[in-house]
């Protein structure tokens, strides 16, 4: 016992992932009786779930064992390997789509939800593009940390190559994963990659440059979207311009496109403090483990069930965000900032589009919904702030004596 004690302390996250762990596994398990049987037994995906974390522990070992620097040094190995799957995929699902429609010509792919993202092998599914989104802040991180060793003195012009050197390394995965219908994944992505740059030390100006290029972009299209309805359906696939619709006026389109927001809005939204109990159907609404795994909490569980889970998630994020702080290396602080700005972006994003605050745009929530890509993908960062902590506690050690 006192060495589970010790252990706790000395790597927090340890016990909150444990925590995260058992949210996820009940909450899936509280999911059964709205979960299609398309994905596999409802009654036993929660157990999947556990099997995945399992996993994930093993995985998070392996990434303790090798230790971070062996990470950074390989990075790019990874990253060309995954653009490989990223590149077949963005060309089966133009194939699927454009020339020979609901047919797939590569054997293992799979079309779901409208993005052609995953690899369908006998036991286990792979989605390249989360363990991408990894890569990218791993090969950010490298390259922040190359560029403030080598240009002492910082001018517009040293600055604006290592903006194009990070372009580079961030477009290609960004447009294939576009490419597949996967907008989520994008979106996560450039959170991450605008951290990094964030705190990079780069003057202010050039994220001023890009909050302006930004708000134009959302202008333009809301701009279409209310006054020229037909060319904004044109720039969105039917697949986006449905969710788009569907949570601008979920009770408006319920026969349609809003039924997955609007079903999941009365169902949690009479549940009160303690929610309605242990696998109740109020009504059925599709995505049930893994987009809306938050709503099931909420419907079941009620504001107790939600605040408690929330308060898990912040714990998670609050300690990465120490860990970070407390390294004295570059790469560690930098790899830290991307990691935090996608979970709490996903975290942000998934929340609000069950509230119906936000579009809905298949954006999961970390450690929580079901699917083994997405978590073995955070877990691998994990292993690293594990790594990262025993580090700070070695040099916090040797400043002791």
């Amino acid at each position: 016992m006192e060495k589970i004690k010790k252990l706790c302390l000395n790597q927090p996250l340890i016990p909150i992932v444990c925590i995260l762990a058992a949210i996820s596994c009940f909450a899936i398990l509280n999911a059964a009786p709205l979960i299609s049987n398309k994905v596999g037994n409802p009654d036993t995906l929660w157990l999947k779930q556990g099997v995945f974390y399992v996993i994930s522990a093993v995985l998070v070992f392996i990434i303790y064992k090798v230790g971070n620097e062996q990470i950074y040094d390989k990075i790019w190995l990874i990253y060309g390997a995954l653009m490989v799957f990223l590149i077949i995929l963005a060309i089966e699902h133009f194939i699927y789509t454009r020339i020979w429609t609901g047919h797939h010509i590569i054997p293992f792919v799979n079309t779901a939800g409208g993005a052609t993202s995953w690899f369908n092998f006998p036991g286990f599914s792979f989605q390249p593009s989360e363990f991408m989104k990894i890569a990218i802040v791993i090969a950010l991180a490298r390259i922040t940390k190359e560029y403030n060793d080598y240009y002492l003195v910082r001018t517009f012009e040293t600055e604006f190559k290592y903006i194009l050197k990070c372009m580079a390394v961030v477009l290609p995965p960004a447009l294939l994963v576009y490419l597949q219908n996967d907008t989520g994944v994008v979106l996560i992505i450039l959170i991450g990659v605008a951290f990094v740059l964030f705190s990079s030390g780069l003057r202010g100006q050039w994220f001023t440059v890009g909050f302006i290029l930004v708000a134009i972009v959302i202008g333009i299209g809301v701009y279409l979207f209310i006054y020229q309805p037909d060319i904004f359906a044109k720039f969105m696939s039917g697949h986006k311009s449905d969710r788009f619709y569907g949570w601008v006026d979920p009770e408006g389109t319920v026969g349609n496109q809003g039924f997955q927001l609007f079903y999941s809005l009365l169902s949690y939204g009479t549940a009160g403090w303690f929610g309605h109990g242990f696998q109740q159907v109020i009504k059925v609404f599709p995505e049930a483990q893994t987009d809306f795994i938050f709503a099931v909490i909420l419907t079941d569980y009620g504001y107790i069930g939600g605040l408690f889970t929330i308060l898990a998630i912040v714990g998670l994020d609050l300690v990465i965000l120490k860990i970070g702080f407390d390294s004295t290396n570059d790469h560690d602080k930098f790899f830290t900032m991307g990691i935090f700005g996608m979970l709490i972006f996903q975290q942000l994003w998934n929340m609000g589009m069950i509230l119906g605050l936000l579009p809905i745009t298949g954006i999961t929530l970390p450690f929580i919904s079901y699917g083994g890509s997405s978590l073995l993908s955070y877990m691998i960062a994990i292993g690293m702030f594990i790594d990262m902590n025993s580090q700070n506690n070695i040099v916090k050690n040797r400043l002791r004596l």
